[in-house]
């Protein structure tokens, strides 16, 4: 059969059926076999919880950088590393999942043909799962210390920004690793260097101003993933809307991303099941 005939063009809107196959297939073989089955997606995020409540705010007695004024004096940093961590979690594990995603499919789609972007996506669906089931707990704990405001509403547009830059991102270097397989271990590697170079688990202030004549301070607050961090505590912790530059950062590092894989996917995105 002639491969031109079974591969005519569709949209990204009709490809949602496969992604959301894909997303279900990962989401079954994560809890299969095990004995609490999706109760696992509670207890882990819990246990987390849990344990950064011992440590850093009992063990260190740590204070979160910024702090509701209502709430000065409650020790919440658990909370506010908790929020940041949320975020990061979903970017890494998105941008992993995706890489091991698209190499699995490798049979299916040398099989028949979809976009590789359907099995990289339905990966990263399936971690947003997760994710937003860790984002509800974290809202419900929230809620109990009545650190509640209308700036949740605002969870939606940048829970789309955020979707939308993973997404891409992960698209992005699942595609080139087809091509690099070094790519995916530089990639891991490159994670845990901005792990410590975002401000997630200690206050950006901490910065100096300057490091070996560079803008440290400026630096790290500009990456993406300190953004996206730092507009999603102000939302659901510091109940402040986050400023316009916040706002418009995030769009443009969702556009760009965005930008990219489509152009990515042009280039190179075609044909994989034979390099697989």
């Amino acid at each position: 059969m002639n491969k031109t005939n079974v591969r005519s063009r569709r949209s990204f809107r009709q490809e949602r059926d496969l992604i959301q196959a894909f997303g279900q297939r990962d989401l079954k073989s994560k809890f299969k076999g095990t004995a609490l089955g999706w109760l696992w997606s509670l207890v882990v995020p819990l246990a987390s919880l849990g344990i950064y409540t011992l440590i850093f705010g009992g063990l260190f007695k740590m204070v979160p950088a910024t702090i509701a004024s209502r709430h000065e004096g409650i020790g919440i940093f658990a909370v506010w590393l908790f929020a940041g961590l949320t975020i990061w979690g979903f970017f890494q594990n998105s941008i992993n999942a995706g890489i091991n995603g698209l190499l699995g499919s490798g049979g299916l789609l040398q099989k028949v043909y979809f976009p590789a972007y359907s099995a990289v996506l339905g990966s990263c669906l399936a971690i947003g799962v997760q994710s937003g089931i860790e984002v509800g707990l974290l809202l419900v704990v929230l809620a109990c210390l009545t650190n509640v405001s209308w700036t949740w509403l605002l969870l939606v547009p940048f829970m789309l920004l955020l979707v939308v830059f993973t997404g891409a991102v992960s698209v992005i270097l699942s595609i080139w690793n087809i091509y690099v397989r070094d790519l995916a271990h530089l990639v891991g590697v490159f994670l845990q260097l901005m792990f410590y170079a975002t401000p997630i688990i200690y206050n950006p202030d901490i910065v100096p101003e300057s490091v070996w004549g560079l803008p440290a301070h400026d630096l790290v607050q500009a990456m993406p993933m300190a953004q996206f961090i730092s507009l999603f505590r102000s939302l659901v912790y510091s109940l402040q809307p986050g400023s316009i530059g916040d706002w418009l950062a995030c769009c443009v590092w969702a556009g760009v991303a965005l930008i990219g894989a489509v152009l990515v996917f042009r280039r190179w995105g075609a044909d994989l099941g034979e390099r697989i």
